[in-house]
């Protein structure tokens, strides 16, 4: 459990590093649904949605909704710009990439959520909080670099107080980055 956490919180840190690097947005031809780019859940009772894909928050900042794959390992991260809550989830993806993903944060993989994108509660999470997680990808476009699905998770604290539980989760033409 000590080195998927590690991993895990290492992946995590490096990506607040990258994300913060501005980029060039690629040129789209086809009109994406309204909801392509997003990501929605509801983070205990409340609607939760990301910002789109490929906007951010000024210069220095992170996306609204990417994944980034290495080899086999993804990290989905999706910013809701309203607060800067996140929702983070990173992964060990099987060959065929569709499929579910389940498991603990003692398993490799896990999911979070973070109140505010900060440093502060990125520790938070990763110490303090039991997880449990269901994250589906139902479409995987490797020509277009697009992923769609849904998910779901529960963060219990280890030593009490109030946990975030995130149900119906889904995601629709989110972006893929091949790092």
């Amino acid at each position: 459990m000590k080195h998927i956490t590690k991993v895990f919180f290492i992946s995590a840190m490096a990506l607040m590093m990258a994300a913060s690097c501005k980029k060039d947005e690629d040129k789209k031809t086809d009109t994406p649904s309204p909801n392509a780019g997003l990501t929605s859940c509801s983070v205990n009772g409340k609607a939760w949605t990301s910002g789109k894909t490929g906007s951010y928050i000024g210069v220095d900042s992170f996306p609204g909704c990417e994944a980034y794959l290495n080899g086999d390992t993804m990290i989905f991260i999706s910013t809701n710009f309203s607060d800067t809550s996140v929702v983070l989830a990173q992964m060990v993806l099987k060959p065929a990439r569709v499929g579910t993903y389940s498991g603990t944060t003692s398993t490799e993989g896990g999911m979070f959520y973070l109140p505010k994108f900060d440093e502060a509660s990125l520790f938070q999470a990763f110490l303090m909080y039991s997880t449990s997680y269901n994250f589906t990808i139902s479409s995987w476009d490797s020509s277009k670099k697009k992923l769609s699905g849904t998910f779901s998770f529960n963060m219990v604290p280890n030593l009490g107080g109030t946990g975030f539980n995130v149900t119906n989760g889904k995601f629709e033409d989110v972006n893929y980055i091949i790092e």
